[in-house]
């Protein structure tokens, strides 16, 4: 732990114009653990937010970058995992409506089979190896605080789901916004 944080002292402890590596590395290793289902990649992140600790709580300006991964690390990313064939319209369609939502810290994963393009997720992430299409149709499933719910296979439904779990409200829900 001790040359942990030597080396966080001496290379980059504050994010300019560009984050500092230290900064950009805990984030990646958060978005990387999350991917991969992996706890020690999660527990490396941990410890780097450790030995900046100190900065963190004083001058937490100086980290923005790192800041962020702090609040990434305490807060359960959304997790969507789309069980569909990359090129099937009806995949695609679940896929923007994901994307045209701003979901801080997402986590997007096209579960299409051992040997498609996420063979290696297929390997690594228990959850994404279980999931499954609904009657042949894509479907969609949203995780947060480590729980998933139930698999949608309509456009209309996830937005729903993305949208009541983002605790944003819709323009028009209320007339004293």
């Amino acid at each position: 732990m001790e040359r942990l944080h030597q080396f966080a002292e001496n290379y980059g402890n504050q994010d300019g114009a560009e984050p500092c590596g230290n900064s950009v590395s805990v984030h990646n290793l958060i978005r990387l653990a999350a991917y991969l289902d992996r706890q020690d990649l999660r527990d490396k992140a941990g410890k780097t937010l450790t030995a900046f600790s100190e900065r963190l709580k004083s001058i937490p300006v100086a980290l923005p970058e790192m800041t962020s991964a702090l609040m990434f690390y305490h807060n359960s990313p959304t997790q969507v995992f789309i069980a569909g064939q990359t090129e099937d319209n009806n995949t695609q369609a679940l896929l923007d409506v994901v994307r045209a939502r701003f979901l801080p810290g997402r986590i997007l994963a096209i579960a299409d089979g051992p040997g498609g393009r996420a063979g290696l997720l297929y390997r690594r992430h228990e959850t994404l190896s279980r999931l499954r299409p609904i009657h042949g149709k894509p479907a969609a499933y949203v995780c947060r605080n480590f729980a998933c719910s139930l698999p949608v296979t309509e456009p209309d439904d996830l937005a729903t789901s993305l949208d009541d779990g983002n605790g944003l409200k819709k323009v028009g829900d209320d007339d004293n916004l």
